[in-house]
């Protein structure tokens, strides 16, 4: 389905910084900041307004030459490069590259009082369930 005239200003706003609720104010919609980050985010759930973002990101990354592959090459020139000289900087193209892969998982570990075990709590108003 094509996009209203009011759905391409908001993508052309929104192409500008990624941002949605100033993208929808900017596109000419009359409202509250809170009303606009909501609306903003529901126009990015359109799936037709998620494929112009994402035609005209590829058309951006196709006309500088900026694919996944370029930006990885150059964070392992940054490490080859820093290493021994700055290791910071290696580190962060380190974990640059490995958030890219998804090498490190954000673990949490949940305990209870203590450290220890949890403690599990069960309503009376629960029903038993017979195996």
């Amino acid at each position: 389905m094509a996009l209203t005239d009011r759905q391409k200003n908001f993508v052309n706003e929104y192409m500008k910084d990624m941002n949605a609720s100033a993208a929808y104010l900017r596109a000419g919609y009359q409202c509250t900041e809170e009303a606009a980050r909501r609306a903003g985010s529901r126009l990015l759930s359109n799936v037709d307004i998620q494929d112009e973002i994402g035609r005209r990101t590829d058309k951006m990354q196709e006309e500088s030459g900026m694919s996944v592959q370029w930006v990885l090459e150059k964070y392992k020139k940054i490490i080859e490069r820093n290493e021994d000289v700055d290791p910071a900087v290696a580190k962060g193209a380190l974990d640059s590259v490995a958030k890219h892969y998804g090498m490190f998982k954000d673990k949490v570990e949940v305990t209870g009082a203590g450290g220890g075990a949890l403690q599990v709590i069960f309503s009376s108003n629960m029903k038993k369930v017979e195996p």
